[in-house]
Protein backbone atom coordinates (compact mmCIF):
# COMPACT_ATOMS: atom_id res chain seq x y z
CA UNK A 1 0.00 0.00 0.00
CA UNK A 2 1.44 3.33 -1.09
CA UNK A 3 -0.21 6.42 0.38
CA UNK A 4 -1.19 9.13 -0.22
CA UNK A 5 -3.37 7.94 -3.08
CA UNK A 6 -4.97 10.48 -5.40
CA UNK A 7 -7.02 9.90 -8.54
CA UNK A 8 -9.35 11.82 -10.85
CA UNK A 9 -12.09 9.44 -11.97
CA UNK A 10 -15.16 9.49 -14.18
CA UNK A 11 -18.37 8.06 -12.75
CA UNK A 12 -20.49 6.97 -15.74
CA UNK A 13 -24.22 6.44 -15.93
CA UNK A 14 -26.02 3.30 -17.07
CA UNK A 15 -28.65 2.37 -19.63
CA UNK A 16 -31.01 -0.58 -19.24
CA UNK A 17 -31.31 -1.99 -22.76
CA UNK A 18 -33.97 -4.28 -21.33
CA UNK A 19 -35.72 -4.04 -17.98
CA UNK A 20 -38.11 -6.79 -16.92
CA UNK A 21 -39.58 -6.20 -13.46
CA UNK A 22 -41.08 -9.03 -11.43
CA UNK A 23 -44.06 -8.85 -9.09
CA UNK A 24 -43.48 -7.64 -5.51
CA UNK A 25 -41.62 -10.09 -3.27
CA UNK A 26 -42.64 -10.78 0.34
CA UNK A 27 -39.92 -8.35 1.48
CA UNK A 28 -41.35 -5.58 -0.70
CA UNK A 29 -38.54 -5.61 -3.24
CA UNK A 30 -38.86 -6.67 -6.88
CA UNK A 31 -36.71 -9.07 -8.84
CA UNK A 32 -35.49 -7.65 -12.12
CA UNK A 33 -33.88 -9.08 -15.21
CA UNK A 34 -32.00 -6.51 -17.26
CA UNK A 35 -29.24 -6.10 -19.80
CA UNK A 36 -27.25 -3.00 -18.95
CA UNK A 37 -24.43 -1.02 -20.50
CA UNK A 38 -22.54 2.00 -19.24
CA UNK A 39 -22.73 5.28 -21.16
CA UNK A 40 -20.19 8.05 -21.60
CA UNK A 41 -22.13 10.75 -19.69
CA UNK A 42 -20.63 10.96 -16.23
CA UNK A 43 -19.97 12.77 -12.99
CA UNK A 44 -16.36 13.54 -12.08
CA UNK A 45 -14.67 12.66 -8.79
CA UNK A 46 -11.32 13.53 -7.27
CA UNK A 47 -10.52 11.05 -4.49
CA UNK A 48 -7.63 11.23 -2.05
CA UNK A 49 -6.78 8.61 0.58
CA UNK A 50 -4.05 9.61 3.02
CA UNK A 51 -2.84 9.04 6.58
CA UNK A 52 -4.35 11.30 9.18
CA UNK A 53 -7.12 11.60 11.77
CA UNK A 54 -9.89 9.26 10.64
CA UNK A 55 -12.51 11.15 8.63
CA UNK A 56 -14.41 11.39 5.35
CA UNK A 57 -14.66 14.83 3.72
CA UNK A 58 -17.08 15.39 0.82
CA UNK A 59 -16.91 18.56 -1.29
CA UNK A 60 -19.79 19.03 -3.74
CA UNK A 61 -19.73 21.03 -6.97
CA UNK A 62 -23.08 21.28 -8.76
CA UNK A 63 -22.44 21.34 -12.52
CA UNK A 64 -26.03 20.53 -13.55
CA UNK A 65 -28.17 22.97 -15.54
CA UNK A 66 -30.61 24.90 -13.38
CA UNK A 67 -33.57 23.11 -14.95
CA UNK A 68 -32.46 19.75 -13.55
CA UNK A 69 -30.80 20.99 -10.36
CA UNK A 70 -34.13 21.31 -8.56
CA UNK A 71 -33.41 18.24 -6.42
CA UNK A 72 -30.48 19.21 -4.17
CA UNK A 73 -27.43 16.97 -4.07
CA UNK A 74 -27.48 14.94 -0.83
CA UNK A 75 -24.83 16.14 1.59
CA UNK A 76 -22.68 14.40 4.17
CA UNK A 77 -23.91 11.02 5.41
CA UNK A 78 -26.94 11.27 3.12
CA UNK A 79 -24.71 11.06 0.04
CA UNK A 80 -23.92 7.58 -1.30
CA UNK A 81 -20.34 8.56 -2.11
CA UNK A 82 -19.83 9.54 1.54
CA UNK A 83 -21.50 6.35 2.76
CA UNK A 84 -19.30 4.28 0.44
CA UNK A 85 -16.12 5.89 1.77
CA UNK A 86 -17.16 5.38 5.38
CA UNK A 87 -18.14 1.76 4.78
CA UNK A 88 -14.91 1.03 2.90
CA UNK A 89 -12.76 2.49 5.66
CA UNK A 90 -14.67 0.65 8.39
CA UNK A 91 -14.48 -2.66 6.54
CA UNK A 92 -11.15 -2.61 4.72
CA UNK A 93 -9.06 -0.58 7.19
CA UNK A 94 -10.82 -0.70 10.56
CA UNK A 95 -7.65 -0.12 12.59
CA UNK A 96 -5.84 2.39 10.37
CA UNK A 97 -5.84 6.15 10.84
CA UNK A 98 -6.86 7.19 7.34
CA UNK A 99 -8.90 9.95 5.82
CA UNK A 100 -10.71 10.15 2.51
CA UNK A 101 -11.29 13.43 0.68
CA UNK A 102 -13.83 13.39 -2.13
CA UNK A 103 -14.58 16.22 -4.53
CA UNK A 104 -17.70 15.37 -6.52
CA UNK A 105 -18.51 17.43 -9.61
CA UNK A 106 -22.15 16.56 -10.24
CA UNK A 107 -23.16 16.66 -13.91
CA UNK A 108 -25.75 13.88 -14.08
CA UNK A 109 -29.32 14.69 -13.02
CA UNK A 110 -31.06 13.03 -10.08
CA UNK A 111 -34.27 10.96 -10.22
CA UNK A 112 -33.42 10.20 -13.82
CA UNK A 113 -33.03 6.41 -13.91
CA UNK A 114 -29.34 6.70 -14.73
CA UNK A 115 -27.90 5.26 -11.52
CA UNK A 116 -25.74 8.32 -10.91
CA UNK A 117 -25.62 8.01 -7.12
CA UNK A 118 -24.84 4.30 -7.32
CA UNK A 119 -22.08 5.01 -9.82
CA UNK A 120 -20.57 7.60 -7.46
CA UNK A 121 -20.59 5.05 -4.64
CA UNK A 122 -18.96 2.36 -6.78
CA UNK A 123 -16.29 4.79 -8.00
CA UNK A 124 -15.41 5.61 -4.41
CA UNK A 125 -15.29 1.93 -3.47
CA UNK A 126 -12.98 1.13 -6.38
CA UNK A 127 -10.66 4.03 -5.55
CA UNK A 128 -10.35 3.12 -1.88
CA UNK A 129 -9.98 -0.55 -2.79
CA UNK A 130 -7.11 0.35 -5.12
CA UNK A 131 -5.51 2.59 -2.51
CA UNK A 132 -5.64 -0.22 0.08
CA UNK A 133 -4.76 -2.93 -2.46
CA UNK A 134 -8.00 -4.78 -1.77
CA UNK A 135 -9.22 -7.31 -4.38
CA UNK A 136 -12.27 -6.31 -6.42
CA UNK A 137 -14.12 -9.30 -4.96
CA UNK A 138 -13.98 -7.68 -1.52
CA UNK A 139 -15.98 -4.71 -2.79
CA UNK A 140 -19.10 -6.53 -4.00
CA UNK A 141 -20.47 -7.23 -0.47
CA UNK A 142 -20.03 -3.54 0.32
CA UNK A 143 -21.83 -2.57 -2.87
CA UNK A 144 -24.79 -4.76 -1.91
CA UNK A 145 -25.06 -2.92 1.41
CA UNK A 146 -25.13 0.47 -0.30
CA UNK A 147 -27.77 -0.13 -2.96
CA UNK A 148 -29.26 -2.55 -5.42
CA UNK A 149 -27.36 -1.45 -8.52
CA UNK A 150 -24.03 -0.28 -7.04
CA UNK A 151 -22.43 -3.62 -7.98
CA UNK A 152 -23.09 -2.91 -11.65
CA UNK A 153 -20.65 0.00 -11.60
CA UNK A 154 -17.87 -2.12 -10.08
CA UNK A 155 -17.53 -3.73 -13.51
CA UNK A 156 -13.72 -3.86 -13.70
CA UNK A 157 -11.65 -3.35 -16.82
CA UNK A 158 -9.74 -5.55 -17.34
CA UNK A 159 -11.37 -8.24 -15.22
CA UNK A 160 -13.86 -11.09 -15.32
CA UNK A 161 -16.19 -9.27 -17.72
CA UNK A 162 -15.86 -9.75 -21.49
CA UNK A 163 -13.90 -6.99 -23.13
CA UNK A 164 -14.48 -8.11 -26.71
CA UNK A 165 -12.68 -7.02 -29.83
CA UNK A 166 -12.57 -3.59 -31.37
CA UNK A 167 -16.07 -2.65 -32.49
CA UNK A 168 -17.81 -4.93 -30.00
CA UNK A 169 -19.69 -3.71 -26.96
CA UNK A 170 -17.59 -3.93 -23.81
CA UNK A 171 -18.85 -4.35 -20.29
CA UNK A 172 -22.38 -5.53 -21.10
CA UNK A 173 -23.84 -7.20 -18.03
CA UNK A 174 -27.04 -8.90 -16.96
CA UNK A 175 -28.55 -7.69 -13.69
CA UNK A 176 -30.84 -9.93 -11.69
CA UNK A 177 -32.25 -10.17 -8.18
CA UNK A 178 -32.72 -6.64 -6.81
CA UNK A 179 -29.94 -5.63 -9.18
CA UNK A 180 -27.11 -6.85 -6.98
CA UNK A 181 -26.54 -10.04 -9.02
CA UNK A 182 -24.49 -9.24 -12.10
CA UNK A 183 -22.94 -11.55 -14.65
CA UNK A 184 -21.15 -11.12 -17.98
CA UNK A 185 -23.05 -11.47 -21.23
CA UNK A 186 -21.03 -12.21 -24.34
CA UNK A 187 -23.29 -10.43 -26.82
CA UNK A 188 -21.33 -9.17 -29.80
CA UNK A 189 -22.93 -5.88 -30.68
CA UNK A 190 -21.21 -2.74 -31.95
CA UNK A 191 -20.60 0.46 -30.06
CA UNK A 192 -23.71 2.59 -30.41
CA UNK A 193 -24.61 6.25 -30.09
CA UNK A 194 -27.61 8.21 -28.99
CA UNK A 195 -28.86 11.11 -26.92
CA UNK A 196 -29.84 11.23 -23.27
CA UNK A 197 -32.57 13.68 -22.33
CA UNK A 198 -34.31 14.58 -19.09
CA UNK A 199 -37.30 16.87 -18.53
CA UNK A 200 -37.41 19.43 -15.76
CA UNK A 201 -38.98 16.89 -13.40
CA UNK A 202 -37.68 13.74 -11.77
CA UNK A 203 -39.43 10.43 -11.14
CA UNK A 204 -38.82 9.00 -7.65
CA UNK A 205 -38.15 5.26 -7.70
CA UNK A 206 -40.73 4.28 -5.07
CA UNK A 207 -43.73 5.88 -6.79
CA UNK A 208 -42.61 4.45 -10.13
CA UNK A 209 -42.72 0.91 -8.71
CA UNK A 210 -46.12 1.63 -7.14
CA UNK A 211 -47.47 2.76 -10.51
CA UNK A 212 -46.10 -0.37 -12.15
CA UNK A 213 -47.63 -2.68 -9.55
CA UNK A 214 -51.00 -0.94 -9.94
CA UNK A 215 -51.26 -1.84 -13.63
CA UNK A 216 -54.13 -4.27 -14.26
CA UNK A 217 -53.16 -7.80 -15.30
CA UNK A 218 -49.48 -6.97 -15.03
CA UNK A 219 -47.11 -9.68 -16.22
CA UNK A 220 -43.30 -9.26 -16.18
CA UNK A 221 -41.69 -9.01 -19.59
CA UNK A 222 -39.18 -11.41 -21.11
CA UNK A 223 -37.20 -8.98 -23.27
CA UNK A 224 -33.89 -9.81 -21.59
CA UNK A 225 -34.00 -13.48 -22.48
CA UNK A 226 -35.23 -12.68 -25.98
CA UNK A 227 -32.34 -10.33 -26.62
CA UNK A 228 -29.80 -12.79 -25.22
CA UNK A 229 -31.15 -15.51 -27.49
CA UNK A 230 -31.30 -13.32 -30.60
CA UNK A 231 -28.63 -10.60 -30.37
CA UNK A 232 -28.82 -7.74 -32.82
CA UNK A 233 -26.03 -6.75 -35.18
CA UNK A 234 -26.84 -3.10 -35.88
CA UNK A 235 -28.57 -0.32 -33.91
CA UNK A 236 -31.46 -0.25 -36.38
CA UNK A 237 -32.14 -3.88 -35.59
CA UNK A 238 -31.92 -3.20 -31.88
CA UNK A 239 -34.73 -0.71 -31.73
CA UNK A 240 -37.51 -3.27 -31.75
CA UNK A 241 -35.89 -5.40 -29.06
CA UNK A 242 -35.15 -2.74 -26.47
CA UNK A 243 -37.75 -2.81 -23.72
CA UNK A 244 -38.59 -1.33 -20.32
CA UNK A 245 -41.55 -2.50 -18.23
CA UNK A 246 -41.74 0.92 -16.55
CA UNK A 247 -42.79 2.63 -19.79
CA UNK A 248 -46.36 1.33 -19.48
CA UNK A 249 -46.69 2.83 -15.99
CA UNK A 250 -44.53 5.97 -15.98
CA UNK A 251 -45.36 7.53 -19.34
CA UNK A 252 -49.14 7.81 -18.71
CA UNK A 253 -48.57 9.17 -15.18
CA UNK A 254 -45.92 11.78 -16.09
CA UNK A 255 -46.96 13.85 -19.13
CA UNK A 256 -43.59 15.63 -19.23
CA UNK A 257 -41.78 12.30 -19.61
CA UNK A 258 -44.25 11.09 -22.23
CA UNK A 259 -43.79 14.33 -24.18
CA UNK A 260 -40.00 13.91 -24.06
CA UNK A 261 -40.34 10.31 -25.26
CA UNK A 262 -42.48 11.51 -28.18
CA UNK A 263 -40.09 14.39 -28.96
CA UNK A 264 -37.15 12.02 -29.39
CA UNK A 265 -39.21 9.77 -31.63
CA UNK A 266 -40.46 12.70 -33.71
CA UNK A 267 -36.90 14.02 -34.04
CA UNK A 268 -35.90 10.78 -35.74
CA UNK A 269 -34.53 8.48 -33.02
CA UNK A 270 -34.46 4.80 -34.01
CA UNK A 271 -36.07 4.06 -30.64
CA UNK A 272 -36.92 6.19 -27.63
CA UNK A 273 -36.46 4.23 -24.40
CA UNK A 274 -37.23 5.20 -20.83
CA UNK A 275 -34.10 5.03 -18.66
CA UNK A 276 -34.66 2.82 -15.62
CA UNK A 277 -37.73 4.07 -13.78
CA UNK A 278 -37.33 7.53 -15.37
CA UNK A 279 -37.41 10.40 -15.84
CA UNK A 280 -34.64 10.37 -18.46
CA UNK A 281 -35.23 9.02 -21.95
CA UNK A 282 -32.59 7.59 -24.29
CA UNK A 283 -32.84 8.14 -28.03
CA UNK A 284 -31.00 5.46 -30.00
CA UNK A 285 -29.40 6.68 -33.24
CA UNK A 286 -27.87 5.04 -36.29
CA UNK A 287 -24.44 6.56 -35.66
CA UNK A 288 -22.71 9.56 -34.12
CA UNK A 289 -23.65 11.86 -37.00
CA UNK A 290 -27.30 10.96 -36.51
CA UNK A 291 -26.95 11.68 -32.77
CA UNK A 292 -25.53 15.11 -33.58
CA UNK A 293 -28.54 15.79 -35.81
CA UNK A 294 -30.89 15.05 -32.93
CA UNK A 295 -28.93 17.29 -30.57
CA UNK A 296 -29.19 20.17 -33.05
CA UNK A 297 -32.94 19.64 -33.48
CA UNK A 298 -33.65 19.47 -29.76
CA UNK A 299 -31.11 21.92 -28.32
CA UNK A 300 -32.79 24.55 -26.18
CA UNK A 301 -36.06 22.62 -26.04
CA UNK A 302 -35.14 20.10 -23.35
CA UNK A 303 -33.96 20.69 -19.79
CA UNK A 304 -30.94 18.36 -20.08
CA UNK A 305 -29.60 16.90 -23.33
CA UNK A 306 -26.40 14.94 -23.89
CA UNK A 307 -24.85 13.08 -26.82
CA UNK A 308 -23.61 9.72 -25.53
CA UNK A 309 -21.95 6.53 -26.64
CA UNK A 310 -21.72 3.08 -25.12
CA UNK A 311 -18.56 2.24 -23.17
Amino acid sequence: MSLPYKAALSSPCKLNLTLDVGLPRPDGFHDIDSLVVLLSASDELMITVKPGPRQVKLILKDRRPDAVAIEPIPKGVENLAYKAAQLALDTLAPEQELQVWITLAKRLPAQAGLGAGSSNAATVLKAIGEALEAPIEALFPLAAQLGSDVALFLNPSPGPFPQGKEGELRGLVRMRGRGEIIEPVALKIPKFYGVLARPAIGVPTGPAYALLDALPNRAPGTATLQLINSPFAEPEGAGGRLSNDFEAAVLPAYPEVAALHAALTDAGAVRALLCGSGSSVFGLTRDRAHALELVKKLAGKIAWLKLVESL
